[in-house]
């Protein structure tokens, strides 16, 4: 589109993302909040949350590497969708494909390396992980790819 008029998939995109963001700023915060709680005195009667704290220190820094990582996957989604608004072409195309990448990657990174009684193996949640990620790649490399005018 040459027009300047931002198409109604692209617009959606944004608002999937804005939604996305949010999901995952408030999953951040639960999970720190969670480990802080878990690992508190109080908490310490329940044998699911000393196997969580357990299983946390055994993963070494990838819990917190993950976290650090869902924080910045927020912000690039904040970012992106605030571009793809705007149709720019590095706020919105070029933010979003480091999004998808990254999402990608943590997903993959989840799967593998943390243990399950933090979230990590491969579920049902690695593959609605992932989903998104791969379809914004598609979108933003096809379907949307000129309609980035600025």
């Amino acid at each position: 589109m040459t027009d300047g008029k931002r198409p109604g998939g692209l617009t959606a995109l944004a608002i999937i993302n804005f939604v996305f963001a949010a999901f995952g700023a408030l999953g951040a915060l639960g999970l720190i909040a969670m480990i802080a709680l878990a690992s508190s005195s109080a908490m310490q009667d329940s044998e699911e949350s000393r196997a969580m704290v357990e299983a946390a220190k055994e993963s070494g820094g990838i819990f917190l590497v993950s976290i650090v990582l869902t924080v910045l996957q927020s912000v690039l989604l904040l970012l992106s969708g605030i571009g793809y608004l705007q149709q720019k072409r590095f706020l919105g195309r070029t933010l979003g494909i480091v999004y998808a990448l990254l999402a990608i990657g943590l997903a993959v990174l989840a799967a593998m390396a943390m243990p399950e009684e933090i979230g990590g193996g491969f579920a049902l949640g690695t593959i609605v992980g992932l989903v998104y990620p791969v379809l914004t790649l598609l979108l933003l490399n096809v379907t949307f790819k000129h309609d980035f005018i600025r």
